[in-house]
């Protein structure tokens, strides 16, 4: 075979969502601030405030970006340089570059040209002193000074200093003073090595000072950080290091030089490095006691779920005028950020004499976990400080940028920062004593005017008492007449209000006489009632209300035959009628619920009896369109009709989950244009579903049109509406998650609130603030207490948008705009895909996430789609499920509506085997719509099994053969009568489709056709059935397959009617069938590493454009040709088949684990660690 290499450059990135390995802030000249983000080799510019994309830069030509250093510019010189590297490659940007690209003109190109380092750097310096001096520490513990050379655009690189030359894992700069910069290096071995470096001495003066050696952790040191120079309380200052670690420590060291430093003549640092020391991790304690690390170790603490990356101190840490204490973040495998608390204790003089060193002399103390990040690893963070202002970027391996810190101070949980019980970013405690003695003393000043729908207030105010009534009174009831009134009981029926403003108030109400214990109605959440009140329960069955106007007592509504079990308010958007609302009223112990109809002027009710199975316990109940819908505690929806008696009777029952509780009902706004009743319910096993209730006169059903297990809960409680900040309707769902309580925005896939409270065993209750899209309230009672949460912000925003947090095993393209990814992280991800111009790093263009599924409980080995309709997906332990995607025509729910179908029944005994790939073709339907499938499986315990699938009957077992001892790794159909399989031994084999099921081959079975092609794994394989020459009596199919040997094969094979007696194949429909393998070719070292992506982009005669991708992280474009033709033929004309590498471009992809081309061929898609997208539309024309 004749290899060929044509000119280059029609391949375009078009997108890429890659881990983000670097981040940095950076002040323009007008005072704005930016973000700088290393993704791949490019640094990508967005605007804080506004989240705006505003534009990138090739800095890299096939390197990714591990570190961006921007010189302060709140200095009186700040330099004009910004340090960008990579590995072993730096590169200097003037920042003019930034400035134009922010300006939206024309990128300039006057930066410094790629310079290469003597070893791989971990840290980066430009000197703030504003003489653009550079400074670089490498992995061996080395600190190469630079400077650019404006003459000839180079960065040139001075005399290494160094003390001595460990392996390092993390380090960290400090410039100190304009000579001297202080250095921490963490090794392999768990050593901390702290010296100072000094700049620009003579040969004479030693130039390297080690000034501490630290020894503690149990494992590699991943990340130190110099903290500035802290002034305490005391007036003295104070310099401290973090260190985190394998072991999951966190320590704080005291690294304050004493004021006998040693000079730099001196040679104090042999000292330290000549001292014998374990070349291992751990040491002896009997040995390390009383040495100076232990001395100087102030504070240990074990965080995160798995190792630490990284640990930072803010650079401005003003301590407390009460107590020294100093604020520290870490950053972890785990994907959270970490917020701690240092607590410095002592005086200056005696930190690190402390009489007994082992025993810390400071604390550090847990604050608070962000988990803004999905899968594994936080890669990169960034931190800038205004004021009291902390703000904080972290970039993932899901390609997210999550800022901490947003709306801190504006939205912060505390309601007044002079209440002592306020804990800012927790919920303030309310004692039964505290309130009554808040209401005790605002009680007189309340007004009582009436309102224009209220009732006067005749009641007296109530004798108040400071003493809650005896010692077990407690609260116990909760509920929200808005996002600015609470009602709380207690359990001796005691009723207060409490008003949010800049305080929290409260006042006791009036009460007719001993009412008992009460109970609330549930609060009506994501809207706006014209007319907001709370109503209230007894035992005896009266029904009392009380309206936001401020009243200071209850009114009586109704009474209702028996104790009242709960009441809801009904809400019912498709109707006009705002003069009168309805609400729920479920009696205990009785078949028998009311409506109550109320009218809003008058506040004159009616009552509509609905009639309940025996055992239906309401937990749920809306209105839709004059339909009654009510959930009940065994997971069941019923669906009620009005009668002509005017009463409610059931006309459908849905079990959505069996013995778990339906939590909540929302109706969802149907397009005008074609109105539908859709509902969304919540369940405590933790999915929340969309039901179409279809109510024809012939007969009734519910759909399910979608189900979603969201990532954030065990159980989910509640779901609202809430306007986004962008003007579009975003899901709002909240719910537990072992002893937090979570708000989750499903919409946009984010965390807007985590609150501590215990668990869900307790009285709560919450209400969305309608003016803030992030804003929450949530009281609930923990230990015998009333907490309020609050917060107008969420502490956390998305910057840029990510998607899978492992890496990317499967990819599948859709006929139509969408693309699926599946991953180790158990997701699949369904994209819709924009146009694509520029970088498309909005949420309306590039690579658009509009629904993640989560189902999967092991990491997911191959996706298909089937038309636009129907998604296939395997993974381990032989799950595989089938995804249907619905049409919601909702404009409150914007995202995609898929169903799980079905799930794969028939595993073996043990099931424990991957189902390594599969193959889907649909081979017919009814008039209904129903379809129905044929899947061939390949399992890694050799096993190949044919099923059909269909809705109505499931999966019914076809065929199954066993390969040889080594792993099915491929599986294509032939046509409807045979099956093409790839192994890890390289051969390929095609097996006869017959409907007989067999679990072994039998004696005269048919055995499969084998051919040999790579000589291990084949990991890559794409089919496109070509022209055949015997047209409507032959199938010809040509195969590329890509294989762990770095090759590249190419395979012709025809299936013509006509079957010697050796092979008695009989495909569908009668007729034997032969199978010829016309023509086989080999590439080699088609790449540097195994092939695990090749498609076919385009077919043409006997000329095909193929696609590949590799772990050596190359994406590279084949023209074959000459492939057409009879083997013996080409043995006779050697070299026919011709291989031409049109394209051979770096890949962003790390690890890549698949390829698909889409679009017919004018798009591929390369996924691993990360995922890109290539243009091949300048390669379609003229190529074929």
């Amino acid at each position: 075979m004749s290899r060929e290499l044509a000119a280059l450059g029609r391949l375009h990135r078009e997108h890429v969502l890659n881990p983000i390995t670097a981040l940095a802030f950076y002040t323009s000249t007008d005072g704005e601030k930016y973000l700088l983000a290393g993704e791949d080799t490019d640094i990508k510019v967005y605007h804080v405030q506004t989240s705006r994309f505003c534009g990138q830069l090739s800095v890299f030509s096939a390197q990714s970006i591990h570190g961006i250093a921007v010189p302060p510019a709140d200095i009186s010189e700040p330099s004009s340089l910004i340090l960008v590297w990579g590995g072993h490659s730096v590169k200097i940007l003037p920042r003019d570059v930034f400035e134009d690209l922010i300006e939206g003109g024309q990128r300039l190109t006057r930066d410094i040209a790629e310079a290469r380092a003597p070893d791989w750097i971990f840290d980066g310096r430009v000197s703030p002193f504003g003489d653009d001096r550079i400074l670089l520490l490498t992995a061996h513990n080395e600190v190469i000074p630079a400077h650019v050379d404006p003459s000839r655009g180079k960065l040139i690189f001075d005399k290494i200093l160094s003390p001595s030359r460990p392996i390092l894992y993390s380090g960290n700069f400090f410039w100190v003073s304009k000579e001297s910069v202080l250095v921490a290096a963490g090794t392999v071995f768990g050593e901390i090595l702290v010296w100072k470096c000094y700049l620009g001495v003579s040969e004479q003066k030693q130039d390297c000072e080690v000034l501490f050696v630290f020894t503690g952790h149990e494992g590699s040191i991943f990340g130190v950080h110099i903290s500035p120079e802290i002034r305490t309380q005391a007036g003295e200052n104070l310099r401290l290091l973090a260190s985190c670690s394998d072991d999951r420590t966190i320590r704080v060291w005291d690294i304050t030089e004493k004021h006998e430093s040693q000079d730099p003549k001196g040679n104090g640092h042999n000292t330290h490095i000549s001292d014998a020391r374990e070349t291992g991790f751990g040491n002896n304690v009997e040995a390390s006691a009383h040495d100076n690390s232990s001395a100087r170790c102030l504070a240990t603490v074990m965080g995160h779920a798995s190792r630490i990356w990284q640990v930072g101190f803010p650079q401005n840490q003003l301590l407390s005028r009460t107590s020294n204490i100093v604020g520290l973040y870490s950053f972890g495998e785990d994907a959270t950020a970490q917020k701690w608390n240092l607590s410095l204790d002592l005086p200056l003089s005696e930190l690190g004499v402390s009489s007994s060193p082992i025993k810390p002399v400071a604390k550090l103390t847990h604050q608070s976990t962000f988990s803004n990040h999905s899968g594994k690893h936080i890669w990169s963070h960034a931190m800038t400080s205004e004021d009291d202002d902390i703000l904080i970027a972290t970039g993932g391996s899901d390609g997210k940028i999550a800022l901490i810190g947003v709306g801190l101070k504006g939205g912060s949980s505390s309601l007044t920062d002079d209440n002592p019980t306020v804990d800012k970013k927790k919920a303030i405690a309310w004692s039964l004593t505290d309130v009554l003695q808040s209401s005790q003393t605002i009680g007189a000043t309340i007004d009582t005017k009436t309102g224009p729908n209220d009732i006067s207030d005749n009641t007296p105010s109530p004798s108040r008492s400071t003493k809650p009534k005896n010692a077990k009174e407690a609260f116990n009831r909760y509920t929200f007449i808005s996002d600015k009134r609470l009602l709380a009981a207690t359990n001796s029926g005691r009723i207060f209000v409490g008003s949010f403003g800049n305080d929290l108030t409260w006042i006791e109400l009036a009460l007719p006489g001993e009412i008992g214990q009460v109970l609330f109605s549930h609060a009506l959440h994501g809207t706006s009632p014209a007319y907001p009140l709370a109503f209230i329960g007894t035992s005896n069955g009266y029904i009392y209300y009380y309206s936001e106007s401020g009243n200071r007592s209850l009114q009586s509504l109704a009474k209702v035959d028996g104790k009242v079990a709960d009441i809801f308010w009904l809400s019912d958007a498709s109707t006009s009628n705002k003069s009168e609302f309805q609400i729920f009223v479920a009696i205990l112990r009785s078949t028998n619920a009311v409506i109550i109809h109320v009218n809003a002027d008058t506040l004159t009710t009616r009552q509509i009896s609905v009639i309940l199975e025996p055992g239906f316990m309401v937990t749920a109940a809306v209105f839709i369109q004059g339909y009654l819908v009510l959930g009940s505690r065994k997971g069941i929806i019923a669906v009620f009709s009005q009668g002509e008696d005017g009463n409610y009777s059931v006309i459908l029952t849905v079990e959505v989950h069996r013995d778990e509780a339906i939590t909540s009902l929302l109706p969802l706004h149907s397009r005008e244009d074609r109105p539908r009743k859709y509902i969304l319910s919540t369940c405590r096993d933790g999915k929340y579903r969309i039901h179409e209730i279809s109510t024809k006169a012939d007969q009734s059903a519910a759909v399910l049109i979608h189900e979603a297990l969201p990532p954030f809960v065990s159980s989910v409680e509640g779901a609202w509406l809430a306007n986004g900040s962008d003007g579009t309707r975003d899901l709002m769902l909240c719910g537990f998650r072992s002893s937090n309580f979570v708000v989750w925005n499903e919409s946009r896939r984010h965390e807007v609130a985590t609150v501590d409270c215990g668990g869900s065993s307790r009285s709560y209750a919450w209400a969305p603030i309608r003016s803030q899209p992030d804003g929450f309230r949530f009281v609930f009672t923990k230990a015998g207490q009333m907490h309020v949460f609050s917060q107008t912000h969420a502490p956390h925003r998305t910057l840029k948008p990510g998607g899978h947090g492992r890496e990317v095993k499967a990819v599948s393209a859709s006929p139509g705009r969408y693309v699926a990814t599946a991953a180790e992280d158990t997701v699949v991800r369904i994209w819709e895909y924009g146009n694509g111009e520029g970088e498309g790093e909005g949420e309306h263009s590039g690579l658009r996430c509009v629904a993640a599924l989560e189902r999967h409980a092991t990491g997911i080995q191959a996706l298909k789609w089937v038309g636009n309709e129907y998604l296939f997906s395997s993974g381990g332990n032989e799950e595989f499920f089938v995804w249907r995607l619905n049409t919601l025509e909702s404009d409150d729910f914007a995202g995609l509506a898929v169903v799980c179908e079905a799930v794969f029944p028939d595993r073996s005994e043990i099931g424990d085997a991957r189902i390594t790939d599969f193959d889907v073709t649909c081979v017919g339907g009814d008039g209904g719509g129903a379809k129905e499938f044929r899947i061939s499986m390949a399992l890694s315990n050799s096993t190949l099994q044919t099923y059909t699938y269909g809705k109505e009957v499931g999966f019914r077992l076809l065929s199954r053969w066993t390969y040889t001892g080594a792993c099915l790794t491929q599986v294509r159909h032939l046509g409807s009568s045979h099956i093409l399989t790839a192994a890890t031994d390289g051969y390929l084999a095609i097996y006869a489709n017959t409907s007989q099921a067999t679990d072994k081959d039998a004696d005269g079975s048919p055995l499969p056709i084998v051919v040999k092609l790579h000589q291990n794994t084949i990991k890559a394989l794409d089919i496109r059935q070509v022209a055949s020459d015997n047209a409507g009596t032959s199938l010809e199919f040509l195969v590329v397959t890509g294989g762990d040997d770095n090759a590249l094969g190419v395979v012709h094979i025809c299936i013509s009617p006509s079957s010697p007696p050796s092979l008695p194949a009989s495909p569908p429909g009668g007729g034997a069938a032969e199978v010829t393998v016309k023509s086989k070719s080999i590439i080699r070292s088609a790449h540097a590493a195994g092939i695990t992506g090749a498609a076919i982009a385009h077919l043409g005669g006997d000329s095909a454009v193929v696609v590949t991708g590799s772990n050596d992280q190359r994406i590279r474009v084949w023209r074959l040709a000459g492939w057409c033709g009879d083997e013996k033929e080409k043995e006779k004309e050697k070299e026919r088949i011709r291989a031409q590498l049109l394209e051979d471009r770096y890949s962003a992809v790390a690890d890549a684990g698949g390829l698909e081309v889409f679009e017919r061929g004018k798009k591929a898609i390369v996924v691993g660690v990360g995922f890109e997208v290539w243009d091949l539309h300048a390669l379609s024309d003229g190529v074929i």
